[in-house]
């Protein structure tokens, strides 16, 4: 019987590594990680207590920070994660990804919302995230203008002072394809200032940028797929602490619902036994396991990193990170494909549109098919 693992409720500890709230451009801390380990209470404890004297550590707390610095460290951080293989799960999110992800959510979504959907099937998101994030990681000045001026919109709220989001001026050296989004901004701001009025810089809202909540909402609808009810001890966040109200709604909640975008069913719900539990990791010990594992990852995500444990740990990333966390794939920019070309040839009717004071909606599902027909006759001739 011992054998047979009870799937009828779950205790999870949670805890992150790479936390700046709403600097998602941070130079030092590139990867945000939010870990998750299903464990009893009892276990937890007996097992820090265990890597805490087999290792010698100090302060008798297992913390991350200090753990990777060194070869013995990893060893005891290496033994938690083989320890509990298979009874954790991760989020990991590149941040400048995250943020330029943020970026279509919040300056492009407001002036297409009414028939989002249409956008997303088609991963037009995602064209447009990947685009700024190599502008962001290589074309340096001016894409850092903008996403400076961003990150400054969304912690503030305030439209006054921003340099280059919303400026008539532009940089000699931008890119086509920024261009057309900068266009695209300026032209549509209207529909942002309506879209975050009363919403960012304060209460929640000033956490906007943050990715603690959805990190944690997406580890629970997935921990929700394998247990009937979750009790879940996190330890203390500032996001957490000022709003749980998403996370409220899920208490006892038992119906099982899911999203489809592009083609892919994502769980949305998930069964909380209680309000979560936001603890100190001395008392609660299972948090000091996923603050190890949470440090990890974020570790062996780092490419700058070649040891023989970032390797191991890298080569674990399938298994245990979740879908749905935020790297980019440059798939989404293969002009070969039809997809991308498609998409290609959106943003420049969106921005022309929004020019010339045109609605970005009207029609805009036959135009696609329009488009898509005409491309599969006539595919994009490209230069090599």
């Amino acid at each position: 019987m011992d054998s047979i693992k009870d799937k009828t409720n779950a205790t999870l500890h949670f805890d992150e590594s790479g936390f700046t709230g709403n600097n998602l451009l941070h130079k030092q801390q590139k990867i945000f990680c939010y870990a998750s380990v299903e464990c009893p209470h009892q276990e937890a404890q007996d097992f820090v207590e265990h890597i805490i004297q087999k290792y010698r550590i100090q302060n008798g707390e297992i913390k991350r920070g200090k753990l990777l610095k060194g070869v013995k460290g990893k060893r005891a951080v290496d033994e938690i994660i083989q320890h509990f293989k298979g009874r954790f799960k991760i989020s990991v999110s590149d941040k400048k990804y995250a943020l330029a992800g943020k970026f279509f959510e919040y300056i492009f979504e407001p002036a297409i919302q009414s028939v989002n959907s249409i956008f997303y099937n088609i991963n037009f998101h995602r064209f447009i995230s990947n685009i700024l994030h190599v502008e962001l990681s290589v074309r340096g000045a001016m894409a850092e203008e903008i996403f400076e001026d961003f990150e400054k919109l969304m912690r503030t709220g305030d439209f006054e002072g921003l340099k280059a989001l919303f400026s008539a001026s532009k940089n000699e050296g931008i890119s086509p394809v920024l261009e057309q989004i900068f266009d695209f901004a300026i032209h549509n701001k209207e529909a942002v200032v309506e879209e975050l009025d009363g919403y960012v810089g304060s209460g929640a809202g000033k956490w906007v940028l943050d990715l603690t909540n959805t990190a944690l909402f997406s580890l629970l609808a997935e921990w929700g797929q394998e247990y009937d009810q979750l009790t879940a001890y996190c330890d203390q966040s500032k996001p957490l602490s000022e709003d749980q109200e998403i996370f409220n709604v899920m208490i006892n909640r038992e119906d099982k619902k899911y999203s489809h975008v592009a083609g892919i069913d994502s769980p949305i719900t998930f069964n909380l036994k209680e309000p979560l539990k936001l603890v100190d990791s001395k008392i609660v010990h299972g948090v000091q396991l996923a603050d190890a594992i949470a440090g990890a990852f974020a570790y062996a995500c780092d490419n700058e990193n070649q040891d023989e444990y970032a390797k191991k740990w890298r080569r674990m990333i399938e298994e245990h990170v979740i879908f749905g966390s935020v790297f980019q794939d440059y798939d989404h920019l293969d002009l070969t494909k039809l997809e991308v070309q498609r998409n290609a040839v959106l943003l420049q009717e969106l921005t022309e549109r929004s020019k010339n004071g045109h609605s970005l909606t009207d029609d805009i599902g036959e135009y696609i098919q329009f488009i898509t027909m005409a491309l599969r006759e006539n595919p994009l001739e490209l230069q090599t």
